[in-house]
């Protein structure tokens, strides 16, 4: 994997974190968004480590800009990280494996 992926994986992670704080969006986010990038990024071919690193960054960054504005949700968040991290790998797993039985067919 190229840095410059880890990179983007990282500024997607930081984005995904501002919109969690956006009340409507909160919910969708984070139990949608990573079945979607996990989904997009094994279709994509991408590694699982930049699929881990969008959810991490994500994750992390909600318990960090949670934590420094309300000082409080710790648990909350790093239990969330670990629930997008495993949506978010097995929508890559399941649709790496699809995508490698398409290519093996054809």
């Amino acid at each position: 994997m190229r840095r410059n992926d880890l990179r983007t994986a990282a500024l997607l992670g930081l984005v995904i974190t501002a919109l969690l704080w956006l009340d409507p969006l909160f919910l969708p986010l984070a139990l949608l968004g990573p079945l979607v990038v996990g989904a997009v990024a094994g279709w994509s071919g991408l590694s699982w480590l930049w699929t881990a690193v969008v959810m991490l960054v994500a994750g992390l960054g909600a318990l960090v800009s949670d934590y420094v504005i309300n000082q409080e949700d710790v648990t909350f968040h790093l239990g969330l990280t670990v629930f997008m991290l495993v949506l978010a790998s097995v929508a890559w797993w399941l649709v790496t494996r699809r995508r490698r039985a398409r290519l093996a067919g054809a």
